[in-house]
């Protein structure tokens, strides 16, 4: 229960980033954000993987 809940929180924070980022229109911003998606996918994708 307690990976739903880092996931749920973490989509949620990616969500408002993403309005955040649509309002402010920098690339720098943008380029900051793709990696920390990817980042964030993997560590996502290997917790649910390791979950029984």
């Amino acid at each position: 229960m307690k990976n739903d809940k880092v996931i749920g929180v973490l989509l949620l924070v990616l969500a408002i980033s993403t309005i955040v980022g649509m309002v402010i229109e920098n690339a720098t911003f943008w380029l900051i954000y793709n990696y920390i998606t990817i980042v964030l996918s993997v560590i996502i994708g290997i917790s649910l993987l390791k979950q029984k």
